[in-house]
């Protein structure tokens, strides 16, 4: 059966959309999993990206190669729709994430909550975001409770995203989720401009692509650990991954040969 996510906060601005865009191109072309976002957000951004960015770089790829295509499914869905999805027995994907609209209030959004295997809430450390997310993730952490007595699968995390190195904040977010007894990642994403030119065609774990985004082997290794962290947590099957790694590494040892001569 497809393990269900959810990148979600009561508060906009947070990343939970960028967030989704990148790790699902890299979960899906190294890592191998068969992916579907449903984009449930007011904003529509992953739908905007596909659309607006990535459908007229994939028709320039597919005039040297007809079988160029999108590696995972993006559906641009109502809240209320998302369990017709995740019940429909022909859709076989071994991980849906939902990227749900930014706010805690309304039935649908508690219900596309209880759906979920696992949430995933972006932490940024400035004080007013640290408050109102704490604040979500009690809310969770009520939810859980609730689904262990009822011996029902769900858990929760935060991932810091937007982390700057040495900020002092950082270190107090993390104290603070932890003080409350919060789940969280180890890992982390930083403030990097890479990430927010992330594509749903293009991996940024492509070291191609990684480079043209202003990424670098730092950042495709924050994305690595963040990657390997999610399907630990979540048990999810890893097919390629071993294999992006060393390719990876064949291509920056022949990028920086290339450069040295």
């Amino acid at each position: 059966m497809s393990k269900v996510i959810s990148f979600a906060t009561q508060k906009g601005g947070s990343g939970k959309s960028t967030l989704a865009l990148v790790l699902a191109a890299p979960l899906a072309t190294e890592y191998g999993l068969k992916i579907a976002i449903l984009d449930c957000d007011y904003q529509q951004s992953i739908v905007k990206t596909r659309k607006q960015l990535d459908e007229p770089s994939l028709a320039i790829l597919q005039e040297t190669d007809p079988n160029a295509a999108y590696p995972y499914d993006v559906f641009p869905m109502a809240l209320k729709s998302i369990f017709d999805f995740i019940d429909n027995p022909d859709n076989d994907y071994d991980l849906i994430i939902i990227d749900i609209p930014g706010r805690a209030d309304g039935e649908d959004v508690f219900n596309a909550l209880t759906g979920c295997d696992a949430v995933i809430v972006p932490l940024v450390s400035d004080y007013l975001d640290r408050a109102s997310t704490a604040e979500f993730m009690g809310i969770l952490e009520a939810l859980k409770k609730a689904a262990d007595k009822a011996e029902v699968d769900f858990q929760y995390f935060g991932l810091a995203t937007k982390r700057i190195a040495g900020r002092r904040e950082e270190k107090e977010m993390d104290d603070y989720i932890d003080e409350l007894g919060l789940s969280r990642f180890q890992s982390y994403l930083s403030h990097r401009m890479a990430y927010t030119r992330a594509s749903t065609l293009h991996s940024l774990l492509t070291p191609a692509f990684r480079n043209h985004a202003g990424g670098t082997k730092d950042s495709s290794e924050e994305i690595r650990r963040v990657c390997d962290e999610l399907i630990e947590k979540l048990d999810l099957p890893r097919r390629k991954a071993e294999t992006a790694v060393e390719l990876e590494e064949a291509t920056d040892t022949t990028t920086s040969q290339t450069e040295t001569k």
